[in-house]
């Protein structure tokens, strides 16, 4: 796949491995601040696997309060102008267009949007030729978990608004094989409404279109099995497995090297 000005050969099930650059996010805050200690991490999880690396500097978990673009460029900046464009696929977690702008112009291959993108950016994904991945939530960060009782049925509305957004993509004429969507687990949803999204995942697999989980280390796992944000491996990766035969493309996560092991032994015992 051609991604800006770079080929990537891609395998499927492809593993994104996340790195926060914030001192603020729910399971990894701190862990990546420093350029030293992002750099370290990213090389760790390329070896252990990851495809992608989706680097983010604004934390989205629940109740965070939002960043500016100017600190949200000064964060990314250290990062992205240190890494080969040409390696491995680099996302960028942004849903702010100076900051969508910023990664393109300097080497970014996919913006992750957590607000399910934006006209300006698909413009900027057809003049960058790039990638995307669409995220729904329902409302920011801060309060997005009031917004719970606001569908009438989960998987069809999110469907639905991700329909109308292909509307848009084949009108701007971005490639279908460059974009993935994610139903935002954990994002203005219910443990019940998660379980939902992730037994019917193969829904939202349309036609020339990717699929995106990101279910790693999130509070649904502690809604069923009591357990710190540390302490989730388990029910993690079982959410992988299960969504991976539901069509899933791309699986965020935190812990690459066990993921990528359980969907390769995975693959070879129920899929070959």
């Amino acid at each position: 796949m051609k991604l800006g000005k770079y080929n990537f050969k891609i395998n499927r099930p492809l593993v994104m491995g996340i790195c926060n650059v914030t001192p603020d996010s729910f399971s990894d805050g701190g862990k990546s601040f420093l350029r030293k200690d992002a750099l370290n991490n990213i090389n760790k999880m390329l070896k252990n696997g990851a495809q992608i690396i989706d680097i983010g500097a604004e934390s989205a978990r629940p109740g965070s309060d939002p960043l500016s673009y100017k600190e949200e460029i000064k964060r990314l900046e250290p990062i992205l102008k240190k890494l080969p464009k040409n390696k491995f696929m680099i996302s960028i977690d942004s849903y702010k267009i100076e900051t969508q702008e910023y990664a393109l112009n300097n080497g970014a291959h996919i913006i992750n949007d957590i607000f399910g993108g934006s006209q300006d950016l698909f413009d900027l994904t057809k003049k960058f030729k790039t990638g995307l991945i669409l995220m729904h939530t329902p409302a920011p960060p801060k309060t997005m978990q009031s917004m719970i009782n606001s569908y009438e049925n989960v998987v069809s509305d999110i469907k639905k608004i991700f329909k109308k957004t292909i509307k848009k993509l084949e009108h701007s004429k971005i490639p279908p094989s460059k974009v993935w969507f994610d139903p935002g687990i954990g994002f203005g949803k219910n443990l019940k409404q998660n379980i939902e999204l992730m037994q019917n995942m193969n829904q939202f697999k349309f036609k020339g279109y990717g699929i995106l989980l990101g279910s790693s280390r999130k509070s649904w796992i502690n809604s069923i099995d009591k357990s710190d944000v540390n302490e989730r491996l388990g029910g993690s990766i079982a959410s992988a497995l299960y969504c991976y035969q539901k069509g899933v493309d791309i699986f965020r996560v935190h812990d690459v090297k066990e993921t990528s092991q359980s969907l390769k032994v995975f693959e070879k015992l129920c899929l070959r």
